[in-house]
C-alpha cells in the first residue's frame, strides 16, 4: 500500500499546473485499467484514485465512466488472502493485490467468479512532459486501417441490437465528443432503460466505447461507413456478444414509457415485509398522501440510478410517501437482505424498501394489480385520493439527453399533486 501511495504523491507533485477531466477529475489521479473476461473480451475502464490517510483504506477509489464518477466502498483488508477489498453497491468487489495495487481480481460475489485485472497511471512522463494515455490505448486500438477518409459520427441513431435475429431490440444511440477530453461519450437507450455512461475513443472510422459499474461490463466497437450508418459488436462480461446496426436519425425515439404498463384497479392496498426486519408494512393509497411505488431490484443499475433520483424527490417534497418493492435473486428474504442492504446503505435511502419476492416472470403481477410489466425499474404514482396518476416503465437516467426534461417534469408533477387543497 505504501508504495502505491508514494507513487500517487509523486505524480501529484510532479506538475504544478493541473488540468481538469470531464467532471473535474485530475488526470494525475487517473488510472487506466482492464479486466480480462475472456479471450474475446477485455474490458477497458478508468479509475480515479485519491490518497487520503483520513479515509478508510487510506484513499478513495471511483470508477470513471465519462461524466460519471462511481465511488467504491472500502470494506477492509482480508488477511487470509492478503488483499484489500473494495465493494461495488451490487454483488461485486475488487480484491487489490500488494503490487502497488496495480492488479488483482474483479469478483462477482454472487457467483464466486474471479476475473484478473491490472491498472497503471493514465498520466505518465515521456521525457519532461506528462502524457495522458487514453482509455483505449492507441498502440492497441489505433490501427491505420481505420483511417482516411473520416466519416461524421451523428449525434443520434436508430439502432437495432441483435440485428437480424429473432430477439432484435430497437434502441436509440446518443453520442458526442467531449471538448475537454476529446473522448466519444453518450449512451444507448432501450425501452427498459439506458446503458448508462459510455465513454471511449475514436481512431479513424472505428469507435470504441465502454462502461463499468460492477454489473454492466460493456464494450462497444462500431465502424462508421461513408453513408453515416454504423455497424458493430457489443460485448458483455465473459460470454455475451451481439451485433448491432444503426442509421442516423435526429428524431429517433422509443415508445412512450407511460403507455406500456397499466394498472388494473385505480388504487392500491398491499402488505409486504420490510426487507431488513420482516415487519409487515401496508401500502394503502387514498389516505391523503401522494404515494410513489417503485418496482426495483438490488441487482439493477438502472434501479440504482432511479433510487438516487427518488431520494432527491423524497428530500424535496413534504407529503410524499415512497415505497421500494425489491424483487431479488432469491425468494428468501434473509438470503436477499445483504444485497438490498448494500444498495440502501450506499445511497442512504430515506424511504422503506420492502421485500417482494424473487425476480422472475410473472412475479410483479402477483404482487401488484398491473399488466404488461416489462422492466425493472417501473413506478406507479398515486394522488392524495388514491387515484392512479401514471405508470412509468423503464428508466433513462442522467447519462441521457432527455434526463433534464424528465427530472424537471417529475418535480413539477409532484409539486402540483402536493399543492394545498382548498
Amino acid at each position: 500500500m505504501k508504495r502505491w501511495l508514494l507513487l500517487l504523491m509523486a505524480l501529484s507533485h510532479a506538475v504544478a499546473a493541473q488540468s481538469s477531466w470531464g467532471g473535474g477529475v485530475d488526470p494525475l489521479h487517473m488510472w487506466n485499467a482492464h479486466i480480462v473476461f475472456s479471450e474475446t473480451h477485455t474490458l477497458h475502464f478508468q479509475l480515479e484514485v485519491l490518497a487520503d490517510q483520513d479515509l478508510p483504506g487510506g484513499k478513495s477509489i471511483a470508477i470513471l465512466n465519462g461524466d460519471e464518477r462511481f465511488p467504491l466502498t472500502y470494506r477492509g483488508y482480508d488477511k487470509s488472502r492478503e488483499v484489500w477489498i473494495w465493494d461495488f453497491p451490487f454483488q461485486a468487489s475488487f480484491a487489490l493485490m500488494d503490487d502497488d495495487h496495480k492488479g488483482g481480481d474483479f469478483i462477482k460475489t454472487e457467483t464466486g467468479e474471479h476475473f484478473p485485472f491490472t491498472a497503471e497511471p493514465a498520466s505518465v512522463y515521456e521525457g519532461d512532459a506528462p502524457v495522458l494515455h487514453k482509455r483505449f490505448p492507441e498502440d492497441d486500438f489505433g490501427s491505420t486501417r481505420f483511417n482516411s477518409p473520416t466519416h461524421p459520427l451523428a449525434e443520434r441513431y436508430d439502432l437495432r441490437l441483435s440485428a437480424g435475429q429473432d430477439n432484435e431490440v430497437h434502441a436509440v444511440g446518443e453520442f458526442y465528443t467531449d471538448v475537454t477530453s476529446g473522448e466519444i461519450r453518450g449512451s444507448i437507450l432501450t425501452q427498459t432503460g439506458d446503458y448508462r455512461y459510455l465513454a471511449g475513443n475514436r481512431y479513424g472510422n472505428r469507435v470504441w466505447l465502454s462502461t463499468f459499474d460492477g454489473i454492466h461490463s460493456y464494450t462497444f466497437c462500431m465502424d462508421i461507413s461513408a453513408d453515416g450508418h454504423v455497424a458493430g459488436t457489443h460485448y458483455s462480461g465473459a460470454t455475451y456478444r451481439e451485433d448491432f446496426t444503426g442509421i442516423p436519425n435526429a428524431d429517433a425515439s422509443l415508445d412512450n414509457p407511460y403507455n406500456i404498463t397499466s394498472a388494473l384497479v385505480p388504487g392500491l392496498d398491499i402488505t409486504l415485509p420490510d426487507y431488513a426486519t420482516g415487519v409487515a408494512v401496508q401500502i394503502r393509497t387514498g389516505q391523503g398522501r401522494v404515494t410513489l411505488v417503485q418496482v426495483m431490484g438490488s441487482w439493477c443499475p438502472n434501479c440504482l440510478d432511479e433510487s438516487a433520483f427518488f431520494k432527491e424527490l423524497a428530500e424535496s417534497h413534504d407529503g410524499l410517501d415512497i415505497y421500494a418493492l425489491a424483487f431479488e435473486r432469491s425468494d428468501n428474504r434473509e438470503v436477499a437482505k445483504p444485497a438490498i442492504a448494500r444498495v440502501a446503505t450506499y445511497l442512504d435511502l430515506p424511504y422503506p424498501i420492502l421485500f417482494a419476492g424473487k425476480a422472475e416472470r410473472g412475479a410483479v403481477e402477483k404482487v401488484l394489480p398491473i399488466e404488461n410489466f416489462i422492466s425493472y425499474p417501473t413506478y406507479l404514482l398515486y394522488d392524495r385520493q388514491g387515484k392512479l396518476v401514471e405508470v412509468h416503465a423503464g428508466f433513462s437516467g442522467p447519462a441521457t439527453r432527455g434526463w433534464k426534461a424528465y427530472s424537471e417534469g417529475m418535480h413539477m408533477t409532484l409539486q402540483q399533486l402536493l399543492e394545498p387543497q382548498l
